[in-house]
């Protein structure tokens, strides 16, 4: 639908419209409008970021802390908070028949539930399944990573980036001078 003016006077003046008043419709697509009716899209209400340096390194099969963190308080119990995360990874093979290393991200709010809302992992027979290389190759990874999450409060939340081994084999973060980087965007309604 085009544009009308509304009210008594209808003349091809134009000068002084009140557009809160006096107009109705949408302004088509090919004159700068959407074409929507209505429009109320999700906003970005804050964005964050860290780099980090900090090697870590673990055998354990259960997640371990690396030192890439950020804290994000959102501003409505409504808020999602999308993650994004650039890791630089190394999956240090000890000859097992599958090497590989997990990762996920954990969120603490105000301190405290610490709860994981996302975990994978990489591997040899994933990565390699159709041959090239072998099961005691290292493997190095910079994976981008991506999550949503929906914390459901106004407490400071903290994401932190984990790590684990798989078969005995060393999992590490950040080696050889590597750079890792995590955003976190606070997402309205």
């Amino acid at each position: 639908m085009a544009l009308t003016r509304l009210g008594p006077n209808n003349s091809t003046n134009i000068s002084g419209i009140n557009l809160t008043s006096q107009v109705t419709g949408t302004l088509p697509t090919g004159n700068g409008g959407t074409g929507a009716t209505s429009f109320s899209p999700g906003k970005i209400l804050q964005v964050l970021n860290v780099e980090n340096d900090t090697a870590t390194s673990t055998t354990n099969s259960s997640l371990q802390d690396t030192a890439l963190a950020l804290n994000i308080t959102p501003s409505s119990t409504s808020s999602k908070i999308f993650i994004q995360i650039q890791p630089q990874l190394l999956a240090q093979s000890t000859g097992s028949a599958e090497a590989g290393l997990g990762f996920g991200i954990s969120r603490e709010i105000d301190e405290a539930d610490n709860t994981t809302v996302f975990e994978t992992k990489f591997s040899y027979d994933g990565l390699f399944s159709s041959g090239g290389g072998n099961s005691s190759d290292d493997i190095r990874a910079y994976p981008y990573v991506a999550h949503l999450d929906s914390p459901n409060t106004t407490g400071v939340c903290r994401y932190k980036f984990r790590i684990k081994a798989y078969n005995g084999d060393n999992a590490k973060f950040n080696e050889a001078s590597g750079r890792s980087r995590m955003y976190l965007f606070e997402v309205g309604a």
